[in-house]
C-alpha cells in the first residue's frame, strides 16, 4: 500500500539503476519513438500549436502511455511498446487533422477559441477504438474544450444549447414550476469522418468552491454554497434526476457528473459530461448510476457524504523492500483524493440533497410534469433529432474489462479490487473532469443486468472476439447502436455491424423513448428510490417547502404530496417496500386562510390611505408618520407568527390580492431584518413554485437593499429629483434588464415611464 510518494536520492538511484536494465528497453524505444514524432508533428503542425507544446517530456499528453509502459515493465509484463506508439500517434496524428480542420469552424468562431493551442492534457482512464483518449484542448484565447474520438450520442442529442432535449424543455413554460436543466456547447466534426468524434465546451470547477472537510494534514475541497444557492442548486439537481430516469441515461456516477459553471453563468449546476449510455429500460433511479443502493459503491453522481477515497487511481504502485528497494504491487484499495466535483456542500457543512430534501422532489415533480404536458412533442423530437446520432452498449460491466486490462498491464491474475470504503491506497489525485474512468469504476445497468453484473469478476467472464480483439489492443470494449435502432457496430472505417444476438435490455428502447414520461405516476419509484438514498441524512426541517410536504414512517414508508395550485390540486405519493401509489385530492383554502386574507387586505387599505395622506404632506405630517410605523410594526409581527404556523401567505393560501398585500408588507415593515429577509427567501421560493408572480421578488429585494444602505438591483424603486421620479441608486445599471427580464418584468425605461405617467395624472 503506498506509503508516501517516489523523492530523494536514494529513489532517483533504485529507478536510474532500474530503466539501465534490459527490462526497461520497451520503455526507452517508445520514448525515442515518441520524441522523433514530436519533432515531425511540429513541422506539420507549427501554425497550430504554440512554440515547444509538443515534447516527449510533457507528462500532460505523454503521462498516461508513459506511466502505462513504466508501469509493465516495471512488472515485468509483455508490452508491446512498437505497436502501442503506433496507435498513439496515430490517434494523435487524428486529432491534429480533425483540430486543423475544424477550428476553421463557426464553432470555433470566437474569441476564447482562437489559436495557436497552448495545452493538451490526455485524461487518464479507460481508452477506445485504438487507444483513443479523451484529451483536453486549450487555447491563446483562454478557452477549453475536450476532443471526444468516439461517435457522437447523447451530449449533442441532449446538452447542445440550441437544438437539444434539454433546451428544449428550459425554453417551455413551466407546469408546475421552473425547470433548468444542464447545456453544454458541443458539435460534431466537420469533414467526411463527422460522425466519428464531438467537441465540447470544458466545464470548469464553479467559483463557490472551498474546503468541505479537513483533517490533520488533509483536506478535502469541492462546492460549497449558502442555504438559497444550495436550494437553487438541488432543485435544478431534482430535475436533473427525474430527466434522467425519463430518457434512461445511466452511467452517471463519479467523473460523469461534474458540478461546475459555463462562462457567464453564476450559478453551479450538475453537469452529465460523459453520456453516452441512454434510451435504456431502467427500472429504478438507481440505475441512472445518480444515486447508489445500500451495500453497492458509494461513488454516484449525487455523492452524499465528503468520502476521503475516489473510484480513480493508477492501477499499481511502488513498495519499499526489507533490501532499500522499491517494488511494484497491484492496487487492491482506492485511492485518496484532495477534490471532489460531484459533493456538493452547504456553509452550515452539510453535503448531498438529504437537508434540502423537499425542495429536491419538488424539482423531479417539476420537471416530471413539464415532460408529460409535452410528451408528444418530446418524442416527436428524438425522431428528428435522433438521425445520426448513436448510443453506446456495455455488453458486459465496465469493471470487467478494466480488471483484465488492470491484469495484463501489472502481470497478475488475481481477482477484481475492492471497492471503494476508506481512506487507503496510493497516490492522492482528483476526479478526473472528463468522466472517464479507472480500473476501480463499476458501470451502471437496468435493473435486469444488475444482479448479474454485481456477481460477476473478470474471471467469470466470457469475452466475445470482438470484445477480444480491443482487449488485445489494451482498449476497453467499445459497441454502440444508432439512436434509431438496429444492428450492434463497433467503430471503423465504416462502422461495421457484428453478427450478435440483438438483447432487449440494450438501449435505445423503444418503450422509453415513446412511453415513458406519458404520466404522473411513472416518477413515484423514482421519488421513493430518491428519499430511500438519503433516508438516514434527512433533518425535520428538509421534509417541508412550500408546496412540498414529506412525511416519511420508516426508510420504506413514505408519503410525498405536491401542490399545484394552477390545477387546484395536491398530488400524493405514497409507497412501501413493494408498492408506489398516486392519488389527487382538491387543493383547497382552510378556514384560517379566509381569516388570514382579511386580515391582510384591511391591512393594506389602511396602509395605503395612511400613506397617500403622508406623501400628500411632503411627508412632513409627524402624526401619520407615527401611524404608519406603528401599523407596520404590529401588522409584521403578526406576519412573523402566520409564517411561522402557516408557511408564506402565497395565492394558494390567500388568494393573489391578499398575497401581494403580504409582500407589500414586507416592503414597508420596518422590523427586525432577520425576518424581512426569511420572508424574501420564502417569497423567492412561492416564485419558483407558480405561488406568486416573480416581480414580487423584485420589489422585496429592493426595498430590503435600500433599507440597508445598498443599491437595488431590479430597479422598482423611485424617489423625486428636482420634481422628477428618478430610480434610486441601481447596481450594475447597465445589466438592470437583464436581471428584470429573469424575474419576468418588462424593461425599465418602459416601467419608469407608466410610473412618470401615473404620478403627473395624480400630481394634476
Amino acid at each position: 500500500m503506498h506509503e508516501r510518494f517516489l523523492t530523494g536520492d536514494d529513489d532517483a538511484a533504485v529507478l536510474a539503476a532500474a530503466l539501465a536494465s534490459p527490462r526497461f528497453a520497451p520503455l526507452t524505444r517508445l520514448l525515442d519513438a515518441l520524441d522523433t514524432w514530436c519533432h515531425r508533428a511540429t513541422m506539420r503542425y507549427g501554425d497550430l500549436l504554440a512554440p515547444g507544446l509538443l515534447d516527449v517530456t510533457d507528462g500532460d499528453l505523454f503521462g498516461p502511455l508513459v506511466a502505462e509502459a513504466f508501469t509493465a515493465c516495471a512488472a515485468g509484463a509483455l508490452y508491446a511498446a512498437d505497436e502501442q506508439h503506433v496507435r498513439w500517434t496515430t490517434f494523435l496524428d487524428e486529432f491534429l487533422q480533425r483540430l486543423a480542420r475544424d477550428v476553421t469552424s463557426p464553432w470555433f468562431d470566437q474569441p476564447s477559441l482562437r489559436t495557436p493551442v497552448t495545452v493538451i492534457e490526455a485524461q487518464s482512464g479507460e481508452t477506445h477504438n485504438g487507444r483513443r483518449r479523451v484529451l483536453r484542448v486549450s487555447m491563446r484565447g483562454g478557452g477549453t474544450v475536450a476532443y471526444k474520438p468516439r461517435p457522437p450520442g447523447g451530449e449533442l442529442l441532449f446538452l447542445a444549447p440550441d437544438d437539444s432535449v434539454f433546451a428544449f424543455l428550459n425554453s417551455l413554460p413551466p407546469v408546475t414550476g421552473p425547470v433548468v436543466l444542464p447545456v453544454v456547447r458541443c458539435t460534431a466534426g466537420t469533414g467526411p469522418d463527422r460522425l466519428e468524434y464531438t467537441w465540447q465546451e470544458w466545464i470548469e470547477p464553479p467559483s463557490q468552491w472551498g474546503v468541505i472537510r479537513s483533517a490533520p494534514g488533509a483536506r478535502l475541497t469541492g462546492t460549497r454554497l449558502d442555504r438559497r444557492g444550495a436550494e437553487r442548486f438541488w432543485h435544478r439537481a431534482g430535475s436533473l434526476a427525474a430527466a434522467a430516469f425519463r430518457f434512461g441515461i445511466v452511467d452517471l456516477g463519479e467523473g460523469n457528473v461534474l458540478c461546475g459553471t459555463r462562462p457567464g453563468q453564476q450559478d453551479p449546476l450538475y453537469y452529465p459530461v460523459d453520456l453516452e449510455i441512454f434510451l435504456a429500460p431502467l427500472q429504478r433511479l438507481y440505475d441512472t448510476g445518480l444515486i447508489a443502493e445500500a451495500g453497492d459503491h458509494h461513488h454516484p453522481g449525487l455523492e452524499d457524504q465528503a468520502r476521503w477515497c475516489t473510484v480513480d487511481g493508477p492501477v499499481a504502485h511502488f513498495t519499499d523492500t526489507a533490501g532499500g528497494g522499491l517494488r511494484l504491487v497491484r492496487r487492491r484499495r482506492p485511492c485518496a483524493r484532495l477534490q471532489t466535483r460531484t459533493v456538493v456542500a452547504d456553509t452550515q457543512g452539510r453535503t448531498g440533497y438529504g437537508p434540502y430534501l423537499a425542495v429536491f422532489l419538488r424539482g423531479m415533480f417539476d420537471a416530471w410534469t413539464l415532460m408529460c404536458r409535452h410528451h408528444d412533442a418530446i418524442r416527436g423530437f428524438l425522431a428528428r433529432a435522433g438521425q445520426d446520432r448513436y448510443v453506446r452498449v456495455l455488453l458486459k460491466p465496465t469493471s470487467a474489462y478494466t480488471e483484465v486490462l488492470a491484469d495484463r498491464l501489472t502481470g497478475t491474475g488475481a481477482g477484481t479490487g475492492a471497492q471503494p470504503d476508506a481512506v487507503q491506497g496510493a497516490t492522492p489525485r482528483s476526479g478526473d473532469p472528463t468522466g472517464t474512468r479507472s480500473a476501480a469504476a463499476l458501470p451502471f445497468f437496468p435493473a435486469a443486468r444488475a444482479k448479474a453484473a454485481q456477481a460477476m469478476t473478470p474471471h467469470d467472464a466470457v469475452f466475445g472476439p470482438d470484445e477480444a480483439v480491443q482487449l488485445d489492443a489494451m482498449d476497453v470494449p467499445y459497441f454502440f447502436r444508432s439512436v434509431r435502432g438496429g444492428s450492434l457496430m463497433r467503430v471503423g472505417p465504416p462502422h461495421t455491424p457484428l453478427p450478435v444476438h440483438w438483447s432487449a435490455q440494450w438501449p435505445p428502447s423503444s418503450a422509453v423513448g415513446d412511453g415513458r414520461g406519458r404520466d404522473l405516476a411513472g416518477l413515484g419509484v423514482a421519488l421513493r428510490d430518491a428519499v430511500h438514498y438519503v433516508y438516514e441524512r434527512v433533518e425535520p426541517y428538509a421534509l417541508h417547502a412550500d408546496g412540498v410536504r414529506v412525511l416519511l414512517s420508516d426508510r420504506h414508508t413514505g408519503e410525498v404530496g405536491f401542490d399545484w395550485p394552477q390545477a387546484r390540486r395536491r398530488v400524493i405519493y405514497t409507497w412501501d417496500r413493494g408498492n408506489v401509489r398516486i392519488r389527487t385530492e382538491p387543493l383547497t383554502r382552510p378556514a384560517l386562510a379566509l381569516d388570514v386574507r382579511r386580515r391582510l387586505l384591511t391591512i393594506d387599505r389602511v396602509d395605503a390611505a395612511l400613506r397617500t395622506r403622508w406623501a400628500a404632506s411632503g411627508f412632513g405630517d409627524k402624526e401619520t408618520g407615527d401611524r404608519l410605523r406603528i401599523l407596520t410594526g404590529v401588522a409584521a409581527r403578526w406576519l412573523e407568527d402566520v409564517v411561522q404556523r402557516h408557511g408564506w401567505p402565497g395565492r394558494t393560501l390567500v388568494g393573489p390580492a391578499a398575497a401581494a398585500a403580504a409582500c407589500r408588507l414586507v416592503q414597508h415593515a420596518e422590523g427586525p431584518l432577520d425576518f424581512q429577509h426569511e420572508c424574501l427567501r420564502l417569497i423567492e421560493e412561492a416564485a419558483r413554485n407558480g405561488d406568486l408572480p416573480w416581480r414580487q421578488v423584485a420589489y422585496v429585494t429592493d426595498a430590503l437593499r435600500i433599507r440597508e444602505g445598498r443599491p437595488q438591483l431590479y430597479g422598482t424603486k423611485f424617489r423625486l429629483q428636482e420634481g422628477n421620479l428618478e430610480p434610486c441608486p441601481i447596481e450594475q445599471p447597465d445589466r438592470v434588464d437583464e436581471r428584470r427580464r429573469s424575474l419576468r418584468m418588462e424593461p425599465l425605461a418602459r416601467y419608469a415611464g407608466r410610473l412618470r405617467s401615473r404620478y403627473q395624472q395624480q400630481s394634476t
